[in-house]
């Protein structure tokens, strides 16, 4: 099994580098790109499984988690997990979105289609399986290859 995994705008190959490598190097992309309002785990659950989790905070209004629907996820999240806009970086199969920078939320099935194809045209494995949790303070994701 190829262990690559594509996050913030970089692919780790982790028959390279150590988790806590990884950990060290996307947490440092992290702290640039949000100020240092995110902070980034990675586990490797089993040989065939990895846990990303980013806890982050949003600004008091900016997201409204009382109409908030399990089945979406706001273009803020997507750009944290891709490294969409940091350092230039544009993901290659790119979900679309609004102009003038205002927030906006897609359907997770599409994050989550655009996601594995760029994983491919970056050069990763497609992984077989990947799903995406998010909640007020955190957002994680599962990924099976």
């Amino acid at each position: 099994m190829e262990k690559k995994l594509f996050v913030m705008s970089k692919i780790y190959d982790l028959s390279t580098k150590t988790v806590s490598e990884i950990k060290d190097a996307v947490q440092k992309d992290l702290d640039i790109y949000s100020g240092g309002g995110i902070r980034f785990e990675l586990k490797e659950v089993s040989g065939r499984t990895l846990e990303i989790t980013f806890e982050r905070k949003y600004k008091d209004g900016e997201i409204d988690w009382l109409n908030y629907d399990p089945k979406m996820i706001y273009n803020v999240d997507t750009n944290i997990i891709t490294g969409h806009g940091y350092n230039g970086f544009r993901i290659p199969v790119y979900w679309g979105g609004v102009p003038y920078g205002y927030p906006y939320f897609m359907p997770k099935k599409e994050f989550i289609r655009c996601y594995k194809e760029s994983a491919v045209l970056l050069g990763i494995d497609k992984p077989k399986n990947v799903k995406v949790t998010v909640s007020e303070d955190r957002i994680v994701m599962e990924m099976k290859f």
